[in-house]
């Protein structure tokens, strides 16, 4: 059995806290790093297998606990003054994606290791939030970042600019698409939130049904479902939640919203991963489940060689021709303060050199990466 295989089988939630066992023991080497690469040490750790680890592989793991035990701790402790503030410009937030998993499935803060930090606010409140970020010693770092945001892009990533370094990523709908902002309504998921008390405060985040749906939507169409560490998050909020799920609210709220066959693929792949308890009955009724239009097109933009075609597609979904024109052109020009921000710009000379480098090369990736989209399609639509 291939190590990477093994950390699977030891995840599983079908094996009832069994190990498997092994004829010939595994590289544990290839096993840590392997573990750490895919953010699955801490979880590892957690399982029955660690107790047929060398001692120095489980002292590998531990320190990489550590590691990540620190690292939640502090970040925990950012979100809380974020929200703090947030709450005092009243502000309405919903915590997602690792913090939210951490309050709402997992026990241990330590078993769920986090990158950054990400919120979600109300559309009308985007810029005010991140003019709150700003004057705490935020910049925007997104590819958007000094244009008109909340009409071009979902998100923006706020990096702290003195160390320690973190990113909050702030959210005024879930799906980073321009399609899906405008057709599925933001407000069906601030509806469905649950108030969860955690670390002396309480936190809002989506319910079980919401959150499911948002992470099955987050790993097929923002990540091409890439990414074992979100597959496992789907299959532990099942594990936890399974049997009291609203399965028809689920499935029905996926159909409507056209992600439907994201939602399969990520039920299938968590089942069959990590053996996620999947009622036969949900899967039954999602396996004749076929993409939209819109969805395979999501879904093939995703894929990192398709990716830099997206902005064209986003730029279509603007409402109105002017507005079409002033994202293209915002999208190929951006403000000279980003420019600066990521070049060696002193001069004027530099600054239009460098937006002629930009425009450059945009012509010759955007052209490959929308063959790439084009040539992707054509497989799906004859798959």
């Amino acid at each position: 059995m291939r190590p990477m295989q093994w950390i699977i089988e030891q995840l599983r939630f079908d094996r009832a806290g069994r190990a498997v066992g092994l004829a010939d023991p595994p590289d544990w080497n290839q096993v840590v790093a392997l573990a750490q690469d895919e953010r699955l040490a801490e979880l590892l750790l957690a399982s029955r297998a660690a107790e047929t680890f060398p001692p120095a592989a489980r002292e590998q793991l531990k320190q990489a606990r550590r590691h990540t035990l620190l690292r939640n701790d502090w970040l925990l402790r950012q979100l809380a003054d974020g929200l703090a503030r947030f709450d005092a410009a009243n502000i309405p937030t919903i915590v997602l994606k690792g913090a939210a998993m951490i309050a709402l499935v997992y026990s241990d803060f330590a078993l769920r290791p986090m990158l950054d930090l990400d919120v979600l606010v109300p559309r009308a409140d985007f810029e005010r939030a991140g003019a709150l970020l700003g004057a705490a010693g935020f910049a925007p770092q997104d590819e958007d970042a000094g244009t008109d945001t909340p009409t071009i892009r979902t998100q923006v990533a706020w990096v702290r600019q003195t160390p320690p370094f973190f990113c909050l990523e702030l959210h005024w709908h879930l799906i980073d698409s321009g399609y899906y902002a405008r057709h599925i309504p933001a407000e069906w998921f601030w509806e469905h939130t649950v108030e969860v008390a955690f670390r002396a405060r309480r936190l809002r985040v989506l319910t079980p049904e919401a959150q499911l749906l948002h992470l099955a939507s987050h790993l097929e169409l923002h990540h091409a479902g890439a990414g074992l560490w979100w597959l496992y998050d789907i299959a532990a909020l099942i594990h936890k939640f399974g049997a009291t799920l609203d399965w028809e609210t689920v499935i029905a709220t996926a159909q409507r919203f056209e992600w439907g066959q994201s939602l399969r693929v990520a039920l299938e792949r968590a089942q069959t991963t990590f053996g996620a308890p999947v009622p036969t009955s949900v899967s039954a009724r999602l396996a004749t489940e076929r993409a939209t239009q819109h969805e395979r097109l999501a879904r093939t933009l995703a894929e990192p060689s398709a990716h830099l075609a997206a902005f064209l597609f986003d730029g279509w979904e603007q409402a109105g021709w002017r507005a079409r024109a002033r994202y293209l052109w915002r999208s190929l020009f951006p403000p000279a303060e980003f420019m600066r921000a990521r070049a060696p710009i002193r001069t004027r000379r530099d600054l239009l050199w460098q937006y002629a480098l930009r425009l450059g090369r945009g012509l010759v990736r955007v052209p490959r990466a929308l063959w790439a989209t084009a040539t992707r399609m054509r497989r799906e639509r004859a798959g």
